[in-house]
């Protein structure tokens, strides 16, 4: 492939984000700034630079969005990028597992629950206390319950309590049915997603000869849309960026709005102190929304002490002269 005109495919910030140094690179990208393009740059960067696209992980919060970048790149640099591993963070965990699930007492071959599927184990775990009924939450909920104690590395009485309080519910029950649930998995050798994650996690935390062969072969972590990670993601992610360092992650701190599931915006907020040296750019420039937009949610962020500050500016016309 003929080398690629930086300079020329790139505006002067994403250029600046694309050949960041390496260590720990933080870029907040507004929408509509280009953040998938940079990502997607950054990867070429690094191969053209001789980088071993083997030893480049990638993760990104859909299939979607992780085949788009590869095929970008690919499109850049060739089949040589093909080795990347690139994916979500479920399928990264769901990768390493299959190899090692024997660690965790798992076979290999374990069955990964859909919402269906856990549904109706979590019914015949509430159904083994006879607590199945109009007066006890209905499965979906409790799998939220569990889902979200799960990524907040949080009990799950006091979730049940946060959720449920206000309603006429034994909190001992819900934690009886979870370690029901829990016992049911493993007895059918599965996993939920976010069991995923969870155990994801276990492994590097309780197996550092695992953890060390991973944490070698990432040279470069990326990470895309980071203001969704929850505890879990992030700490996955550190755990796994400890040994090299370079770990760039791509969010914007304004569009955090999935807390409800476990996403906590204090990661990328706290970014740069527990990456000391952290090298912050900022994607600025807009080619999606008008200006009156753009002036708009440039007021309503202006300011925000809890929040990294940005003005985005416009690359599109006024819509009314």
């Amino acid at each position: 492939m003929p080398p690629i005109a930086f300079e020329r495919e790139l505006n002067e910030e994403q250029l600046a984000a694309v050949q960041a140094p390496d260590g720990p690179v933080l870029i907040i990208a507004a929408a509509g700034t280009g953040k998938t393009r940079t990502l997607t740059y950054r990867v070429a960067w690094l191969v053209e630079r001789g980088i071993d696209p083997t030893r480049v992980l990638l993760l990104t919060f859909t299939n979607k969005a992780a085949r788009e970048m590869l095929d970008r790149a690919q499109s850049l640099v060739g089949d040589t990028v093909g080795g990347l591993w690139g994916g979500t963070f479920h399928h990264m965990a769901n990768r390493m597992l299959r190899r090692h699930a024997d660690a965790l007492g798992y076979g290999s071959d374990y069955t990964i629950l859909d919402q269906d599927d856990a549904r109706s184990l979590v019914r015949a775990a509430a159904d083994e206390f006879d607590l199945v009924g109009k007066h006890f939450p209905k499965p979906d909920v409790l799998l939220s319950v569990f889902s979200l104690a799960a990524s907040r590395e949080a009990p799950v009485d006091r979730i049940a309590e946060q959720r449920l309080g206000g309603h006429d519910i034994d909190v001992a029950d819900v934690v009886k049915v979870q370690a029901a649930y829990e016992k049911k998995k493993r007895e059918l050798n599965a996993m939920d997603f976010d069991d995923l994650l969870v155990n994801g996690l276990k492994l590097f935390r309780e197996h550092r000869d695992i953890l060390d062969r991973y944490r070698e072969r990432f040279l470069y972590v990326l990470v895309d849309e980071y203001q969704d990670t929850n505890v879990i993601q992030a700490a996955w992610v550190d755990t796994l960026a400890s040994q090299h360092r370079n770990l760039l992650v791509v969010g914007d701190d304004f569009q955090s709005i999935y807390s409800w599931r476990g996403a906590d915006f204090r990661n990328i907020l706290s970014f740069p102190q527990r990456y000391p040296g952290t090298v912050v750019f900022k994607l600025e420039t807009n080619y999606r929304s008008v200006p009156e937009i753009l002036e708009v949610a440039n007021a309503c962020i202006a300011g925000n002490p809890e929040q990294f500050q940005k003005t985005l500016r416009a690359t599109r016309e006024q819509f009314h002269k």
